[in-house]
């Protein structure tokens, strides 16, 4: 709240900040992004670059935001997002697997009516994103289970079950 007496204009609120998880090849980032309402998979079709906050760092700080080439991603756990009702269109469900890096994920891809998991696919959305998902690292280590993941198509192989 500002004092009636205050000079100067209201100050703009800062945008909030939602947790993501960022999967590359050699590293897990963990942080904050500002989606302003966005769907993280819009942001990363219309981008190449991703700008995150790492965990812990200052938002205040532009030194501290971090410039992440989308094309380096493997896979994200993005923020939760809920789509407002006219924007959902009729989508396929279907189950896939895929390794992509040192990972395998299984989960439920939303596709457009009419669309398979081939090279078109990869063409025209290089990033899927994936509900119900289960993440199992190539080292055997316990299976993470995940609301939502967005797999870059760029560096995944499908895998037929």
């Amino acid at each position: 709240m500002r004092w009636p007496f205050a000079k100067g204009p209201e100050p703009t609120p800062q945008p909030p900040l939602e947790p993501i998880r960022i999967y590359t090849d050699d590293a897990v980032f963990a942080g904050s992004v500002s989606t302003e309402g966005q769907r993280l998979t819009d942001i990363l079709q219309h981008n190449d670059e991703l700008s995150f906050l790492p965990e812990g760092a200052d938002r205040n700080s532009e030194a501290a935001w971090v410039l992440l080439p989308t094309v380096k991603t493997l896979f994200i756990v993005p923020p939760p997002h809920e789509s407002p009702p006219e924007q959902k269109q009729p989508r396929d469900r279907q189950e896939v697997t895929l390794n992509i890096g040192a990972y395998r994920i299984t989960g439920t891809a939303h596709l457009r009516p009419g669309l398979e998991r081939d090279v078109y696919l990869r063409a025209t959305q290089p990033y899927l994103p994936l509900t119900d998902a289960t993440v199992m690292p190539a080292d055997g280590s316990s299976a993470t289970a995940l609301d939502v993941v967005i797999v870059n198509l760029r560096w995944a192989e499908f895998v037929e079950t």
